[in-house]
């Protein structure tokens, strides 16, 4: 059997349909399975070896168990579906050494990294607001109170030069102890460890999430609020604090729901937006023959 079917056999068996506790039970035996004698079977590149890692990370595979509700926003295109599965794949999707189409500043890598960075498009921050956005869905479904793009006055550092306040992504309202907590979220792509010596599984978002905790948390407790850091990675890994507050919503909606299966759709939901929001970024830069 070769690499590709491998990978392709381990991610339809996490897709297939309920129930959800056999499936995850298949799943994971398959994959440790897999973790356990792919480094034998088969001479991996570096990338591959980081790559197979991150999609064992915290919840990365979450997305795969989702299903299609458009409501939800639960729903790609075939174009997006395929493009998804062949980034975490690792199957080439751009001419390697031709220009980026929308920057026109830096070279396509055929694995589709620079159109994760790149931020000449929209498609950049509409990653960033689709997250939020279904996370705000999320907590309001939950029956937690909370505002998107609340204007607060205390996390708009002035030394960013900006002209306006800087509003908190989701203000959840009476979240600890009755104060308000302000969510900042952001997301990172892991690979760029690949770089760097001794490459660490999920280090990417910790990071992130340590960086954003320095920036605002002291503001915040100064202000009387609580400060969540909501760092993630393109594989759909979340940071601790994430994972912390995910649980929670999950607690919340698991006390209010009358059976055990509707406490499980937290993470899933979550997995599903970043990778639609990432499949924007990789779309809007594949060649249109390949589309």
């Amino acid at each position: 059997m070769s690499l590709s079917h491998t990978w392709i056999l381990a991610v339809s068996l996490t897709r297939t349909p309920p129930p959800r506790s056999h499936k995850k039970t298949l799943a994971n035996a398959l994959f440790s399975k897999i973790a356990q004698s792919l480094g034998e079977a088969f001479d991996l590149s570096p990338r591959q070896k980081t790559v197979f890692e991150c999609l064992k990370g915290p919840h990365a595979q979450e997305f795969l168990t989702v299903i299609s509700i458009e409501g939800l926003g639960q729903c790609m295109s075939a174009v997006e579906y395929r493009t998804i599965l062949k980034y975490r794949l690792m199957i080439p999707m751009y001419p390697e050494d031709e220009t980026c189409p929308i920057c026109r500043k830096t070279c396509m890598d055929k694995y589709g990294e620079h159109a994760v960075h790149c931020k000449e498009l929209p498609g950049f921050k509409y990653r960033h607001d689709w997250v939020r956005d279904v996370l705000g869905d999320i907590l309001k479904r939950a029956g937690i109170s909370a505002k998107k793009e609340a204007p607060v006055n205390f996390l708009t550092d002035p030394m960013e030069g900006r002209s306006t306040l800087r509003p908190a992504d989701l203000l959840v309202f009476g979240w600890a102890g009755g104060k308000h907590a302000c969510v900042d979220l952001t997301g990172v792509s892991p690979l760029v460890g690949l770089r760097e010596n001794g490459f660490v599984v999920g280090l990417a978002a910790r990071k992130a999430e340590s960086k954003k905790v320095d920036k605002h948390a002291k503001a915040c407790a100064e202000n009387q609020h609580v400060f969540i850091p909501f760092a993630f990675d393109t594989f759909g890994s979340l940071a601790p604090e994430a994972i912390n507050f995910l649980t929670r919503i999950q607690q919340v909606i698991h006390s209010n729901c009358s059976t055990p299966r509707g406490q499980g759709f937290v993470f899933g939901r979550l997995g599903f937006a970043i990778q639609k929001g990432l499949a924007a970024q990789l779309v809007a830069r594949l060649p249109s023959v390949l589309m």
